[in-house]
């Protein structure tokens, strides 16, 4: 039995990728932010994360403490899941940079301790 010719996950369509699509959609659109994932900010092994993070950090918290946006829920690992995924999109963190529960316990003194 053969298997099924598999499709990229990257097509939307025949010969377009996700990424033109995007592009398109920013041409036409200038106000929708699209960030590709070549644009986002490059974490490497050895760099300093916490470092580069804070500032983040920082503006989500007040952003979402002056109620721009709402906090979805009151625990500290819900809102340390909700910055973490805040930030997944400004920040690529490659193979080794960081350890995810690594990265959780320094959002958490972040939001709760340093007050970044």
């Amino acid at each position: 039995m053969k298997n099924p010719k598999k499709e990229t996950r990257d097509v939307i369509a025949k010969h377009v990728r996700w990424t033109e699509a995007l592009r398109v959609v920013r041409a036409y659109h200038p106000e929708v932010t699209i960030i590709l994932p070549q644009e986002k900010i490059q974490i490497y092994p050895g760099d300093d994360v916490r470092g580069m993070i804070t500032p983040a950090v920082g503006v989500i918290r007040h952003a979402l403490d002056a109620g721009v946006w709402q906090w979805h829920g009151y625990t500290a690992e819900s809102r340390v899941k909700q910055v973490r995924t805040l930030l997944s999109h400004y920040f690529h963190y490659h193979e080794d940079s960081i350890h995810p529960a690594e990265l959780d316990l320094m959002i958490e003194d972040l939001l709760f301790v340093h007050k970044a």
